[in-house]
């Protein structure tokens, strides 16, 4: 069975390494690392995000939260996938739901947004009307251009997947108001338990990434025998 490397956008640490582990539902053999491991905090705080709109936040060692820019982590991981891909043939996943663009076009490579978007675009009945439920305030207006380039009729809302589930039932309200026909959870930190909660209260189907990756790597690249 072939091994799977699932790249970080951030650091990794034992408790995002237990969370991708107990969610990402998958059968294949996975590696875990991170695309800014070995970076020092100082180092971290030379490619900050400005504006912070352009960025994703990383947990710094003495716990404190820096938004880090995502062009420049862009090319830090490109470096980081050609090392590994130059030592094996594993398949590579990046671990975020972001476009990721210099990596687009690698062989062996998921780009977890590419894999959302058109089982979205499959579900979404003609004239119909997406959902997105986006992680962060500070870079929802960023963060929905991937999803706005679809060209399909297109509603937002944000809700932290940090948060009590109970913060959800705002953002699922004001989707259900704007009449959404499909709701995706943008963001890999989104789990079972708020895919259950966004399903039962909307009725409508609901796209959790995690777990659609966990299918996509188990059905199109697991075992072969």
């Amino acid at each position: 069975m072939n091994n799977v490397e699932i790249m970080l956008y951030s650091r990794i640490s034992p408790a995002i390494e237990e969370f991708v582990r107990e969610n990402l539902e998958t059968k294949m053999p996975i590696n875990i690392s991170g695309a800014l491991d070995g970076l020092s905090d100082a180092q971290l705080r030379e490619i900050v995000a400005e504006p912070i709109s352009t960025g994703v936040p990383v947990e710094l060692h003495d716990g404190t939260c820096l938004y880090i820019s995502h062009d420049e982590i862009d090319k830090i991981v490109r470096k980081r996938i050609d090392k590994l891909q130059a030592l094996s043939d594993a398949t590579v996943m990046m671990c975020c739901t972001l476009p990721w663009h210099s990596l687009e076009s690698l062989s062996g490579v998921i780009c977890p947004n590419k894999v959302i978007e058109a089982n979205a675009l499959a579900l979404l009945p003609t004239g119909g009307v997406l959902g997105v439920i986006q992680p962060d305030e500070m870079t929802k207006d960023v963060e929905i251009k991937h999803w706005l380039d679809l060209g399909c009729k297109l509603v937002s809302a944000v809700a932290s997947p940090e948060e009590p589930l109970e913060t959800l039932k705002g953002a699922i309200s004001s989707l259900i108001e704007r009449n959404v026909d499909v709701i995706v959870l943008d963001c890999l930190a989104f789990t079972q338990a708020h895919w259950q909660l966004v399903r039962s209260v909307s009725e409508k189907p609901v796209i959790l990434p995690m777990s659609l990756l966990g299918k996509v790597l188990d059905e199109t690249y697991g075992n072969f025998e």
